[in-house]
């Protein structure tokens, strides 16, 4: 049973193995536990973190793995979720976001691209997912506009 309290997050580590065979399936039945419920995703809400096991020997950034990369991209395409569970506290929704920017590139060139990458992501994809949860579940305008604020502020204020 997944337990989370207060003080620290459920997080979800993503084994080597299971991102060099594509095997979704372990992450994606927690993720979907998540969404189960109306309770659990008010349980959940910005208190899970993701991370990844087996690539301490390298000098790359997780990010810049092709099969990281990959894997990443699966899992997003059946759970748009991040920004409404993952906790802005932790690095986990970074690593995820940045899976879906150019990898590979000078600073200099981060920081002319990324920016617009990163809020096309937002725009695009994760903003309309934490949003249909946030009609579901009937949270205030309010609270969506808080998180919304918090989550411009991790990316762009970092």
């Amino acid at each position: 049973m997944l337990e989370v309290d207060e003080y620290s997050p459920l997080v979800i580590v993503i084994e080597k193995k299971d991102l060099l065979s594509s095997n979704l399936q372990p992450y994606l039945d927690t993720l979907n536990i998540l969404v189960s419920s109306k309770e659990n995703m008010l349980k959940y809400y910005e208190s899970v973190d993701v991370s990844i096991s087996g690539y301490d020997d390298t000098s790359l950034e997780l990010f810049e793995i092709e099969e990281v990369r990959n894997f990443i991209h699966k899992l997003d395409k059946q759970f748009p979720f991040w920004l409404f569970f993952l906790s802005k506290q932790y690095s986990g929704l970074q690593m995820i976001a940045y899976c879906f920017l150019l990898p590979h590139l000078t600073d200099e060139a981060k920081a002319k691209y990324h920016p617009q990458q990163l809020a096309d992501l937002l725009t695009n994809r994760w903003f309309g997912a934490m949003n249909q949860l946030f009609e579901y579940l009937e949270l205030s305008e309010d609270e969506n506009e808080r998180l919304t604020n918090k989550i411009l502020e991790y990316f762009f204020q970092q």
